[in-house]
């Protein structure tokens, strides 16, 4: 089956905005109305060793500003195009196991310190209300990140995927010092991210809906 590419520098901003939010539905959807009961994890000794820091919400929470960094730089159209399905395919996917086999992080056990200012309280507050303790398996925040990175790849901008690649692995790493997710979930959302990224980069067949006809293999290899 082919697929369209239909996203053009003029309706770019449109499709993209639209796309994150129905994604961001999908997840609050899983994350705060859950079907059936979450199951906690069994903690590895990478969950165990790895502390409590309080002030790494703000890497945490980068990855909100993160992603419209990766959608402004992003310059090929086709390439553009690619990472729009790869990417709410990834959300599909992920929502769906979120809601066959949810899981939840014990965060109870990490309360954020009494002295903590009160921004950073209030940032937690704030976190832990908006996002429950539960879309655990797999790390939603890790797989996206990643396959957000790696698109720069085929995007022929090599430095802005060190760059992202580099922040990507911040977030990924903060996601176990606010003890939001197991290590395991990064595992598998890192996962996530080099199968989708390989699948609608390198193995999807697409074709034209607008302007010069090109073929499904042109697009396809195009960036090989």
């Amino acid at each position: 089956m082919k697929l369209p590419i239909f996203v053009t520098k003029g309706n770019k901003i449109f499709v993209g905005a639209l796309m994150y939010a129905v994604s961001y539905a999908g997840y609050y959807l899983t994350n705060h109305h859950n079907f059936l009961e979450p199951r906690l994890l069994p903690f590895t000794w990478v969950d165990s060793g790895a502390p409590f820091l309080p002030y790494t919400v703000l890497v945490y929470m980068s990855e909100y500003f993160y992603f419209a960094f990766v959608y402004i730089l992003l310059s090929n159209s086709d390439n553009i195009n690619k990472y729009l399905y790869s990417f709410f395919t990834l959300q599909l996917f992920s929502c769906s196991i979120f809601m066959i086999v949810p899981t939840i992080y014990p965060r109870e056990l990490f309360p954020v310190p009494a002295d903590a200012p009160h921004w950073l309280a209030a940032t937690w507050a704030w976190l832990r209300h908006t996002d429950a303790a539960t879309n655990c398996f797999p790390s939603l925040h890790v797989s996206s990140v990643f396959l957000s990175a790696f698109v720069f790849w085929t995007d022929k901008q090599k430095k802005y995927f060190w760059i992202f690649l580099a922040w990507s692995t911040l977030i990924a790493l903060s996601t176990l010092t606010t003890k939001q997710h197991y290590v395991w979930d990064i595992v598998s959302g890192l996962g996530l991210a080099l199968v989708f990224y390989r699948w609608f980069h390198f193995s999807q067949n697409y074709e034209r809906v607008y302007g010069e006809e090109l073929n499904a293999v042109q697009i396809g290899n195009r960036n090989r």
